[in-house]
């Protein structure tokens, strides 16, 4: 019966679901044997994750077991989110007792090198021609990201994967909102965003979340912070729903009104409140804390610069001096555009008419910088922001900086981008800096220090 089973199958195909691992003579009893064993053998393997669901900041335990003894397999990681694929995979031997262990054993190849319990998590990639990290858009925090982990045998590439089969699999359901957590869309006058709340009346500490340039709405970061007691706000400020479509049409006085209007919700206490923003949000973040010092109580700021920078904001009705950019600095190789030196030149000859005069703020400060960000100077503009406190007595900040890191840090164990896709860019690729294992390893320590600094400051 087994003999008339394989007859039917074209050899080709065979060695295509298993890459070649069946030998020669497939007729022969010891070619049946072979056959036999290996369906048992894909019977007894299994994988398993937990806990499952499992919050994105955090790292499940993923362990192979019943794996044949000091063999050669891949593990691959797999996400789908609408018309978009994202992989990760890691080879490994298995031990003398059939086991895998990414937390215990090194990934020999794939996305990632090394023992990492977190690899498969943050090395994941878009599989277009080569494997490219790009920035994850638009997740939805209200819906779950379900991950599926396969297990292969032999040390695979990204293109035999998607051509074999896998002989264990099971899912991992990462969540950014604790279960307990309520959400509610704002649409309070013109302030639009989201609110993510701890369970209970409060008041509870509060956190406003920004991003930069790319405009739009991301929250991860924010139902996220929420999980850990805070009320937090991610407050867009141009390119979402009806506000305004340019960063130059952002008026000051929304930010003004944000903060108002968020410290006088009776859940919120309005003498714990900080700000966390990276980049233009970061900037946003420091100048409304001098604009309204008594409101702001703690500052955690992400690759900010110490000038106004990039685009002018409106205060008043008038446009600020701002720090521009000088597009014939910009380098394009390929497919990809290199802004840094374009935009550090202007920094550097830049005047106290666009810096920030950040010694009006009364909040206590964290200054988190890549230093490899390839997009502004921000780990000289950090120690300047820093410089520029102590000079007027205020000594309540910190600087940590991070080798080898972007500009793109987000939280956790979100998958790592060294180049984006951005507004500013157009077809191209941003290239935003970092060295994959420096910048994940970056994430994580700077996303427990934010956590920390706002627990510290807030409570």
């Amino acid at each position: 019966m087994l003999n008339k089973f394989i007859r039917k199958i074209p050899l080709t195909s065979i060695f295509a679901i298993n890459r070649g691992c069946y030998p020669p003579s497939l007729y022969s009893p010891r070619g049946r044997h072979y056959v036999a064993s290996m369906i048992q053998h894909r019977k007894s393997i299994h994988i398993q994750v937990s806990p499952s669901p499992c919050l994105a900041d955090r790292c499940p335990t993923i362990c192979v077991k019943t794996a044949k003894p000091d063999s050669e397999y891949t593990i691959k990681g797999c996400i789908k989110q609408g018309n978009n694929t994202l992989m990760s995979y890691g080879h490994f031997k298995s031990s003398s007792t059939g086991e895998i262990d990414p937390s215990q054993q090194p990934s020999n190849g794939g996305t990632y090198k090394g023992i990492d319990g977190a690899g498969l998590l943050w090395s994941l990639q878009f599989p277009v021609k080569e494997m490219t990290v790009l920035r994850i858009k638009g997740l939805d925090v209200l819906k779950p990201l379900h991950m599926d982990f396969t297990v292969h045998e032999g040390t695979l590439t990204a293109e035999e994967l998607e051509n074999s089969c896998a002989i264990a699999e099971c899912q991992l359901e990462r969540t950014f909102l604790s279960k307990d957590l309520e959400c509610q869309e704002v649409s309070e006058g013109r302030l639009r965003g989201l609110i993510f709340k701890p369970p209970g009346k409060g008041p509870f500490p509060g956190v406003i979340d920004m991003y930069g340039t790319a405009g739009g709405l991301k929250s991860t970061r924010a139902a996220l912070l929420a999980s850990c007691g805070f009320v937090t706000f991610s407050l867009p400020f141009f390119a979402y729903q009806d506000l305004v479509k340019l960063l130059m049409e952002v008026e000051l006085e929304y930010f003004q009104e944000a903060l108002l209007w968020f410290s006088s919700q009776e859940y919120v206490d309005s003498s714990r409140v900080g700000m966390l923003g990276t980049s233009m949000g970061a900037i946003v973040s420091m100048v409304i804390s001098t604009m309204m010092p008594d409101m702001v109580r703690a500052i955690a700021c992400v690759n900010a610069v110490h000038h106004h920078v990039l685009s002018p904001l409106i205060y008043k009705g008038e446009h600020l001096p701002f720090v521009s950019y000088d597009v014939d600095r910009f380098k394009i190789e390929s497919n990809e555009i290199r802004v840094l030196n374009g935009i550090s030149d202007q920094l550097n000859n830049a005047t106290e008419e666009t810096a920030i005069p950040i010694e009006k703020s009364k909040a206590d400060f964290l200054f988190i910088a890549g230093e490899d960000d390839q997009i502004l100077t921000t780990r000289d503009s950090a120690f300047k922001l820093a410089e520029r406190l102590s000079k007027h007595g205020h000594h309540k900040h910190e600087v940590v900086l991070y080798p080898g890191t972007g500009h793109l840090i987000d939280p956790g164990l979100l998958p790592v981008s060294n180049k984006t896709r951005h507004p500013m860019s157009g077809d191209m690729l941003l290239v935003s800096g970092g060295q994959l294992n420096d910048h994940a390893k970056a994430q994580q320590h700077s996303w427990q220090k934010i956590k920390d600094f706002f627990q510290n400051k807030l409570a």
